[in-house]
């Protein structure tokens, strides 16, 4: 899959986690299917957004990662597939369900020295526990962002930690000349003379 010049932010995170409705909050429209069967989601889903303080982004939603059978291994493979895409990961959990296969995510994230960020969805149906969010900010050395899709709490918190976490330089494109010129340098630009 071709990357192109917008920074990626991947969505990751188990089934049923609320990964489709984080995308459909993020980006303000009903992008990708919601349902409450397990494994709605089958191939990722890109969605282009306008995000303040970053600009033209790319979303993409991908399956769940705790799929199972012959497809369900497809579709975890494009999911791992997309890691390397690209610039930040929100890795999204629910029900104080954190286990393994967000362990895994997270050590994947961080073979390609991609930042992320921990969401835990549907806050409105069953908030973090206190020992969860202090086992897991121990561990990993993070803030948790408790969210609810439903109702859209917290949402623009994520978009300010989003704005936060991403590195500058996936939207910020350096300058042509940039290290090579530097200020109070004189320039001269030479152009053919037509024989």
């Amino acid at each position: 899959m071709a990357k192109d010049l917008k920074p990626h932010i991947g969505i990751f995170g188990k089934r049923n986690s609320g990964k489709s409705s984080l995308i459909n909050a993020l980006t303000g429209q009903e992008t990708a299917i919601v349902s409450e069967q397990a494994g709605t989601t089958t191939d990722p889903v890109k969605k282009s957004v306008e995000i303040f303080g970053i600009g033209p982004a790319i979303i993409i939603d991908t399956a769940g990662i705790d799929d199972n059978g012959e497809l369900g291994k497809k579709r975890i493979a494009k999911s791992r597939a997309a890691i390397s895409q690209i610039d930040l990961a929100i890795l999204v959990f629910s029900n104080n369900n954190f286990d393994g296969h967000e362990k895994e995510l997270i050590r994947s994230f961080e073979k390609y020295n991609t930042p992320y960020i921990l969401v835990h969805n549907k806050c409105d149906i069953k908030r973090i526990s206190i020992c969860m969010q202090k086992e897991v900010e121990r561990c990993f050395g993070r803030d948790i962002i408790e969210i609810s899709t439903i109702s859209n709490k917290n949402i623009d918190s994520l978009i300010d930690s989003i704005i936060t976490t991403i590195p500058k330089t996936s939207y910020t494109k350096p300058s042509l000349f940039e290290g090579l010129i530097k200020k109070g340098n004189t320039v001269l630009l030479v152009t053919p003379i037509d024989s």
